[in-house]
């Protein structure tokens, strides 16, 4: 799934670019993207490791669940946005 939200998001920023500007969430939609994306950038493991910290053997799920986590929150911000007009 965070493969394919970012080219649909992509979309939605093209076909609703003109309520998006007028309710100034274009930048909480390009977070969400960069977010997105970050969640998908590649690895320099040969293989997934579940250490700890930020190094060698770092939690890779950790740092993917981080990514999805502001993701989360960008949407929540993009949801309010919306919501008050």
């Amino acid at each position: 799934q965070t493969c394919a939200l970012p080219i649909f998001l992509r979309a939605v920023e093209v076909d609703f670019a003109s309520v998006l500007e007028k309710k100034n969430a274009l930048v909480s939609l390009r977070q969400i993207i960069r977010e997105l994306e970050g969640a998908q950038a590649a690895m320099w493991s040969p293989m997934v490791l579940n250490g700890d910290g930020f190094g060698v053997l770092a939690n890779h799920s950790l740092v993917m669940a981080s990514y999805l986590s502001r993701a989360n929150a960008a949407v929540i911000d993009l949801r309010m946005l919306h919501e008050r007009g």
